[in-house]
């Protein structure tokens, strides 16, 4: 059974469609070159005394120009039947891999040239063409477009040159980077932008361009990159990032696309790889169960309390100030992803060092002159992007110093989500205590209005990077723990209350009605309109309630709280804020010189593939022409090719391949699956169905810490 993706495939019978254009123009072209090549290389060989592999040279490119014929004719395409009893011998023992995926298709689907699967019918193009090669005499090792990719690799000397400055100037500033500092990320956006556009050489897509077109395709600079950054479909770097911030003495895999620049630009990105210091602050096993045995207790806890309340259970918010971020990583695996902490400095510092999806909310006091610390963006002091909540806004002042940082572009650029802001209510009346005063009715218009309501007001008309999602309380310590006994609480009563009447007003207030509903808002995906249109309307689920601590997490969750912050349940009692400080700059230190990758695995093709893929002798021709070349300013280049040529030898860079394989040759399913017919889908979606396909492969790369599929 053959993996089937969910979507139809491409196929050539459809014209004005990429898989018509290839059997019409692409793949004749692709040959054309092939057989132009081989005549050349047959009329350097007849200068010299090779007369039988001339002569067999001549009898290959009748049946290239065959099979030229026959996809311009729509002719059927035609069984191979290599086995694994008749298959071609190779050097070193090796043998050629079987074609019976294609021989199945064949048979079952009886596919013409313009009538077929477009992925299955090219992958048979090339399989065909190696086929012809891996059953001579003399030419069994010839790769038919060696020519080009070396002419190509000359054309592209510019874009190298850059790249080899580029790494040689960031080795040369650090010998290792540390993933701890948030503007390191900055880096490996760029080198993997650097890694993505430098297929643009793909050669079997550019089958008509001039080679000194090619320069003007490759991205090697910053500001062509970030020009490009419009045709990304789907962006998961954070997510690609963290995955290395996870790691200690891991693990990358890269499955390779085209030789020349783009290997340049893979290698490079696999060079600083190597570089990257700091792993992620991590718990005892002691430690980790304890944690995770406290935040089981706590779930049950607010499970059976929703179940008595006949309400879904809240969220919960792991208040993890004063505690190390090892603690937070403990929490972090069991699950836990929304983290409260009450000073900024200590979420910053915690924020840089853990990974990218927690969502942090600020739940202290804040000033507004400190609001930039959360917000701000320099490679000092990088922006929080993944700063979920400030659950302590209290001020028409502190709301618009949010939005102005927020709304800085470099801001606006790393964020995934706008600002959640929370009103911090004393509905205690305490002195001393920070939040505005509760409302105790709907404003009627005729007297002043209330702080809460032009605070709210602020926000939803002057502020479209922040969303008003809720109304915050810390009550008095007598309430809640009166609240245990009684499951009464009068600073949860008078929240509940102020957010009725705060409704209630806000649906009266034409100016807000009108304005919210053409107000432009912020969100990653551009601006959008009438975001607040439940809220407006009255919806009290529109306005979350904060409210509820340990002692009284039953009694709020009664009351409806969209969200208990738990702190010492979940974690254990705190320290003093010095020994906090001490005890997390020991966490922090204690892995900042871990490695996170220790060795980079590249895939490459067993045989000639796509006009440009890279094969095992194009990664070691690659760096003899580096180590040899005479481009200007050679210095770093050479450098550079001396660096990698290390890499390999030492195993901190490794070919999947083994190194004495030919060209063409079966080394089992970890490098010949890379030339089936399948989509890479099949590797993973089609194991559920199909472990039969790659099933070792998969279990190899199942131990990388990160895959990069480049084609």
């Amino acid at each position: 059974m053959v993996y089937s993706p969910p979507v139809p495939h491409y196929n050539t019978a459809v014209k004005d469609s990429f898989a018509y254009e290839s059997a019409l123009r692409r793949w004749p072209t692709i040959l054309t070159q092939a057989i132009d090549a081989m005549y050349r290389y047959c009329h350097t060989l007849s200068e010299g005394s090779n007369q039988a592999a001339v002569d067999e040279g001549k009898g290959l490119i009748e049946k290239i120009a065959k099979l030229k014929y026959d996809i311009t004719h729509d002719r059927p395409l035609e069984v191979l039947g290599v086995t694994e009893e008749n298959a071609a011998h190779l050097d070193h023992g090796f043998r050629a891999p079987p074609t019976s995926a294609y021989d199945d298709w064949i048979r079952r689907e009886a596919p013409t040239w313009f009538n077929s699967i477009w992925l299955y019918a090219e992958c048979y193009l090339y399989r065909y063409l190696r086929h012809l090669f891996e059953t001579s005499t003399h030419w069994k090792t010839y790769d038919p477009f060696t020519e080009t990719k070396t002419d190509t690799f000359h054309a592209s000397s510019a874009g190298i040159h850059a790249c080899a400055v580029l790494i040689q100037e960031l080795l040369e500033k650090n010998e290792t980077y540390s993933a701890h500092d948030p503007a390191v990320s900055v880096l490996f956006d760029e080198l993997v932008s650097s890694s993505l556009w430098g297929n643009a050489t793909d050669l079997s897509l550019l089958t008509n361009l001039n080679y000194a077109d090619l320069q003007k395709l490759q991205a090697t600079n910053a500001d062509q990159r970030k020009a490009k950054k419009q045709f990304v479909l789907v962006n998961q770097l954070n997510e690609a990032w963290d995955s290395i911030r996870l790691m200690e003495n891991g693990q990358v895999d890269i499955v390779l696309d085209n030789a020349g620049f783009e290997l340049i630009t893979d290698l490079v990105l696999a060079d600083w790889l190597l570089t990257l210091r700091g792993s992620v602050p991590r718990a005892s096993k002691e430690r980790v169960q304890d944690v995770w045995n406290r935040l089981k207790a706590v779930q049950a806890r607010i499970e059976a309390a929703s179940e008595a309340a006949s309400r879904s259970p809240p969220r919960l918010l792991a208040v993890s100030k004063l505690q190390p971020p090892s603690d937070v990583m403990a929490a972090y695996e069991a699950g836990q992803r929304h983290f409260g902490e009450n000073y900024a400095q200590e979420l910053v510092e915690k924020a840089h060092v853990l990974p990218q999806d927690i969502k942090w909310h600020l739940i202290g006091g804040l000033q507004s002159n400190k609001a930039k610390i959360l917000a701000r963006t320099s490679l000092t002091y990088p922006a929080i992007t993944n700063l979920f909540a400030v659950e302590s806004v209290d001020s028409e002042k502190l709301a618009t110093s949010l939005e102005k940082a927020l709304a800085r572009p470099e801001n606006e650029l790393g964020r995934k989500y706008p600002l959640h802001v929370y009103l911090q209510v004393n509905t205690s009346n305490e002195e001393g205590k920070s939040g505005v005063p509760p409302m105790t009715s709907a404003w009627d218009n005729t007297t002043e209005q209330p702080p809460l309501l032009a605070l709210a007001r602020t926000i939803l008309l002057q502020c479209p990077h922040l969303r008003l999602t809720g109304l915050m309380t810390i009550g008095a310590l007598s309430n809640s723990q009166m609240s245990r006994d009684e499951h009464q609480n009068p600073d949860f009563e008078a929240l509940v209350a102020t957010r009725t009447h705060l409704l209630n007003s806000l649906r009266q207030d034409k100016e807000i009605q009108e304005k919210t509903l053409n107000t432009e808002y912020w969100s990653p995906a551009g601006p959008v309109k009438n975001v607040y249109a439940s809220l407006i309307s009255g919806d009290a689920n529109a306005l979350e309630l904060s409210m509820g601590m340990s002692a009284d997490l039953e009694t709020a969750i009664q009351y409806g709280s969209a969200h208990v912050r738990i702190g010492s349940d979940c974690f254990g009692s705190r320290t003093n804020n010095q020994e906090a400080v001490k005890v997390r700059e020991q966490d922090i230190q204690r892995v900042a010189n871990v490695p996170l990758v220790k060795q980079v695995v590249i895939h490459t093709k067993n045989m000639p593939w796509f006009v440009s893929d890279t094969c095992v002798p194009d990664v070691w021709s690659t760096i003899e022409h580096l180590l040899q070349t005479k481009m200007p300013d050679a210095a770093p280049v050479q450098a550079m090719a001396a660096r990698w040529k290390k890499h390999f030898a030492e195993g901190r860079f490794r070919v999947q391949m083994p190194h004495d394989a030919p060209l063409g040759a079966d080394a089992g399913e970890q490098s010949s699956f890379w030339t089936q017919m399948y989509s890479y889908g099949a590797l993973v979606r089609g194991a559920l169905t199909q472990p039969e396909i790659a099933p070792t492969l998969l279990s190899e790369l199942k131990k990388s810490g990160l895959v990069i599929f480049k084609g």
